[in-house]
């Protein structure tokens, strides 16, 4: 069931006189409705003004955008990074840079449309990988990995096992962070660190701000001279910059950040604690999304006043995806109650 609301979605919602505890979303730190980080944006807004209408290339430039690159750069322990508009055009301008006849594309399961320059791109399962990639290289190509590292199924991250099974040294391997940067591990670096060890012949990784640092935008996170390339392409250039409020947040507010992905990560140790049946929910470790298919237990949980995250995705007529989300804004009772809701539902649909 499609519900509306008008006005920001925090911890409680109210939707046709009816109210919820909200556990769905992306807004893993609770910073879209936390008064002081607004107060920041609304702070970095009135000094740069509501948007910055000209390229990254034009010949006058704001200092602030170079300044958050090499920020996000540094929490990441990347290299470099390149700041875009959004984390689905980061993905984009990497992908297009693999579109010639010299790259073999391969994508693994639940990859986000992001990295996909044909949403209906054939995926490949982990236990065909090393074949294709032999395939391509007997070709003289050069073979492009793209997956996420939070699948919401419990596979990548943070081991990313199935690298370690194929010889990846040969291969340009691309990863949305979107869901990790911010929120995992526990100091929010997300999940280069981790990548950058394992064997690869370029390691490009992607990311929305949007989700786990709260701010409109995108990230691209790769080495140097990679880095200037994205920088020199007409993708680069013809694009709107990302919003300077957030930026200007991200800045003055790491100690929110530091306070709230605290706040996130107790919430989830007590929400793990609290179940009797953990195994039934996809997970990744120490991250907020809890997976599960199971449409009897959404509407349970509708029910008894939670509203969980339950909708075909990405498109109408794509599976279910349903998945419970913790964050920070969430209180003590919240989550009690809720495991409370969860066991009693599970216990009553065990045969």
């Amino acid at each position: 069931m499609i519900r509306y609301v008008n006005k920001a979605v925090g911890r409680e919602i109210t939707s046709q006189k009816t109210s919820f505890v909200y556990f769905g979303g992306t807004n893993y730190l609770g910073l879209q409705t936390h008064f002081r980080f607004k107060r920041l944006v609304l702070k970095g807004i009135l000094k740069y003004g509501i948007h910055h209408g000209a390229s990254r290339h034009s010949n006058l430039r704001i200092s602030l955008f170079n300044k958050t690159e090499k920020a996000l750069a540094k929490q990441a322990g990347a290299p470099a990074a390149v700041l875009v508009s959004s984390g689905y055009l980061a993905g984009q301008i990497v992908a297009k840079q693999f579109m010639g006849p010299a790259y073999e594309c391969l994508y693994l399961p639940n990859t986000h449309t992001a990295l996909k320059l044909n949403p209906e791109a054939v995926e490949t399962p982990a236990d065909r990988l090393s074949e294709q990639i032999t395939k391509a290289l007997e070709l003289k190509k050069t073979p492009v990995l793209f997956l996420d590292s939070i699948d919401f199924f419990g596979a990548h991250f943070p081991d990313f096992e199935f690298l370690k099974t194929i010889d990846s040294s040969n291969c340009i391997v691309v990863v949305d962070d979107s869901h990790a940067i911010g929120v995992v591990p526990q100091d929010g670096s997300g999940s280069y660190k981790i990548l950058k060890e394992l064997p690869t012949k370029k390691l490009i990784v992607t990311a929305s701000l949007g989700k786990g640092l709260g701010i409109s935008g995108g990230v691209i996170f790769t080495d140097p001279h990679s880095a200037q390339s994205l920088k020199n392409s007409s993708s680069f250039g013809g694009a709107s910059p990302p919003n300077l409020g957030g930026l200007y947040a991200y800045h003055h507010g790491q100690d929110i950040y530091q306070k709230q992905l605290e706040k996130l990560h107790k919430n989830i140790k007590r929400f793990t604690k609290g179940l009797e049946q953990p195994q039934y929910f996809h997970t990744h470790q120490d991250h907020a999304a809890f997976g599960f298919q199971s449409p009897s237990l959404s509407k349970g949980l509708e029910d008894a006043g939670f509203l969980c995250t339950s909708f075909p995705y990405p498109t109408a007529s794509d599976p279910l995806i349903s998945r419970i989300v913790i964050s920070a804004t969430h209180k003590k009772k919240d989550i009690e109650r809720l495991t409370k809701t969860i066991n009693t539902l599970l216990k009553l649909a065990t045969p």
